[in-house]
């Protein structure tokens, strides 16, 4: 079986591109979604809930219509006064929940470019982001730091690849994942 892993890139600055040369070194396959230059945010219609699906057709819909042909998952950010691209962010909460469930328990990282700003902040948003998936790994990049960067995204696609090996071969071996996300309702609003 072959893996494949989509790398959403919200920073165009090379990161995601070296991320794909890393996991085909690896033997894992790879496509890039470049984030355009406006994405729109959730309105809580709560069509996606219904559907699976989101009401603005957009990189999201295209995205979910391949869902089930990625086995992780790595996104890139600028962070911008400590917290990641607006557009990621927003990317992101709508694209889980359109469908929590196809992404349950898949491997997923980030990479954090910042040039001078704290991520931690950062970080802690972007790792929200993820709750159905398994965080195999995270990494900040500076700009001026090329050598760190790539050892950094190197350490970052390593450990990437070789969880989902290790979820390939419990597959292989027979092994029975978690039951994974139900999605539930909950209306907090009376």
């Amino acid at each position: 079986m072959s893996m494949k892993v989509v790398l959403i890139d919200g920073e165009n600055g090379g990161s995601m591109k070296r991320c794909a040369e890393y996991l085909a070194h690896e033997g894992i396959l790879s496509e890039i979604l470049v984030l355009q230059d406006e994405i729109q945010g959730c309105v809580a219609c709560g069509k996606c809930y219904k559907q699976s699906r989101c009401i603005f057709h957009d990189e999201i819909n295209r995205l979910l219509d391949h869902a089930d042909e990625y086995d992780g998952m790595i996104v890139s950010a600028n962070v911008y006064y400590g917290k990641p691209d607006d557009r990621v962010l927003r990317f992101l909460e709508r694209l889980f929940r359109c469908d929590p469930a196809v992404w349950a328990l898949k491997p997923a990282a980030y990479v954090l470019s910042a040039r001078n700003s704290s991520s931690a902040h950062a970080e802690e948003l972007l790792a929200g982001s993820f709750r159905e998936m398994i965080i195999s790994g995270c990494c900040t990049v500076r700009p001026n730091a090329e050598e760190d960067k790539e050892d950094s995204l190197h350490d970052m696609c390593s450990d990437m690849a070789w969880l989902l090996k290790c979820i390939d071969a419990g597959d292989k071996a027979g092994m029975k994942k978690p039951s994974g996300y139900v999605r539930k309702d909950i209306s907090y609003m009376r």
